[in-house]
């Protein structure tokens, strides 16, 4: 009936267009149609629309900007969260929370506490909403039921998304194959469409993930075809990554490939393909060599110079912090006073999440995110080899590794693949737990039996 109804809506909106030629209308009309079958599908396959939705936009977060409205995603976001609420209302029964979900809620609450003393309110305002959005759909995510189906659907919606972005990618590429940075980098990506940007680095690093997803699908699948589309999901992704020429992505790409092959049982085979696919890449591409080497030129763009002068502001106050959204104002008033290796200008994010929490938040806000940070792993335990989750656990393992590794570089806290990545874990844990309960045999009591009535001893005379 689904179905039906939305291949009807369809073709009533693909005949209205020949007759019209009106476009924008026919996609009113088609959304109108539709929106009754999208209704039902939110109600009962609440991970599939609109969260799946959400998942595979992700990585054209600031493209999808809504005037006065923030982003579609978010939006999609809003919408996802209210109704898998109502999903776990139907279905009368919630997940057990994990312990990082109580972590992130006591960040969440260090994080507008430390807003009393920011020297900067507008921006700490600002990193609050942010933060509240993010930990209150974790939390919804986390402790709503969910199905082992419903995992596997989000991370086909993970692994669609990046390969609809790396498709992106390469037809602005092929548009504009002369691209320049401000720093006068040729040839590298920079998605940048009606004053609308995304940053290479962080286009990249949602990548990552569906890469880690797609490469654990080629080295498991037993059948021909599984093997070819996964093979090709794993080009289309690397070519995405390839394009950024981001080298934090290039490098944890490259932890990607040794942490889903060391774990795989066809280790030979996946480092006998990896390793030559992973030295081949720069000789087919000479602009990656180039970035590597000027990395040690340039002090990774500055990042060691605005290291330093994160490393002076957080001494500063290194317990509390400066507060949040007090980055920014942190590194100009500290900005003089450290020799600049190589400029690169006032008002810089720390461009590491370890460093920008502890200059906003301290040794306290370090100490709760790096905590919540390890305790995601510990979710990984029941999901031993030989499960048939096993995979999943092997790829959202190297994807917590490889984001933890590209957040030494860039500033990602507040970024929703990240968020993804650990609600996704959390619910893989939750189908492992309910299997395992599942699995337990059910204690029953012996039959009970009729009390032996005691025989009456005959008295001797």
């Amino acid at each position: 009936m689904l179905g039906t109804t939305v291949l009807g809506a369809l073709i009533v909106a693909f005949v209205y267009t020949i007759g019209t030629g009106d476009l924008r209308l026919t996609l009113l009309v088609a959304g109108v149609a539709i929106a009754p079958a999208l209704f039902f599908l939110a109600l009962k396959r609440s991970y599939l629309f609109p969260y799946g939705l959400y998942v595979a936009l992700v990585p054209f977060d600031n493209m999808l900007k809504i005037s006065g409205s923030g982003t579609l995603t978010k939006m999609l976001g809003i919408a996802s969260t209210f109704f898998i609420i109502v999903y776990a209302i139907r279905r009368k029964g919630l997940n057990k929370p994990p312990v990082t979900l109580y972590l992130a809620l006591s960040y969440l609450a260090w994080t507008m506490i430390s807003a009393m003393w920011t020297p900067e309110a507008a921006e700490a305002m600002i990193d609050v909403q942010q933060t509240i959005s993010l930990v209150l759909m974790y939390a919804v995510l986390v402790c709503a039921p969910v199905e082992e189906r419903d995992v596997r659907a989000i991370c086909a919606c993970l692994v669609f998304g990046g390969i609809a972005a790396s498709f992106y990618g390469m037809y602005l590429l092929h548009e504009s194959p002369i691209l320049q940075t401000a720093g006068g980098e040729h040839g590298r990506l920079m998605i940048n469409v009606a004053n609308r940007t995304i940053d290479p680095n962080h286009f990249a690093n949602s990548l990552l993930p569906p890469l880690a997803l797609a490469l654990v699908g080629l080295l498991g699948s037993r059948r021909p075809a599984r093997a070819l589309f996964a093979l090709f999901c794993v080009v289309v992704l690397t070519t995405g990554i390839v394009m950024s020429l981001s080298r934090e992505a290039l490098l944890a790409a490259v932890l990607i490939v040794g942490v889903i092959v060391w774990f795989s049982p066809r280790r030979t085979l996946g480092f006998g393909i990896g390793i030559p696919l992973v030295a081949g890449i720069p000789l087919i591409f000479p602009a990656i060599g180039a970035r590597m080497v000027e990395a040690f030129s340039s002090g990774g763009a500055g990042r060691t110079s605005i290291w330093h002068v994160g490393l002076l502001a957080w001494k500063s106050h290194p317990l509390f912090g400066w507060g949040a959204g007090g980055a920014l104002d942190a590194y100009d008033r500290n900005y003089l006073a450290v020799y600049q290796f190589y400029n690169a200008g006032w008002t810089r994010p720390p461009h590491n999440t370890p460093l920008h929490a502890m200059i906003e938040l301290g040794l306290v806000g370090l100490i709760i995110m790096s905590l919540a940070y390890l305790a995601t792993f510990r979710q990984f335990r029941g999901i031993a080899r030989g499960d048939r989750l096993y995979d999943l656990r092997v790829a959202f393992t190297a994807s917590l590794i490889a984001l933890g590794f590209v957040s030494l570089f860039i500033d990602l806290a507040n970024y929703k693949y990240l968020w993804i990545v650990l609600a996704t874990v959390a619910q893989l844990s939750s189908v492992a737990r309910a299997r395992r309960l599942a699995a337990r045999p059910v204690y029953e009591p012996p039959p009970r039996t009729a009390a032996a009535v005691p025989r009456a001893v005959p008295v001797s005379s």
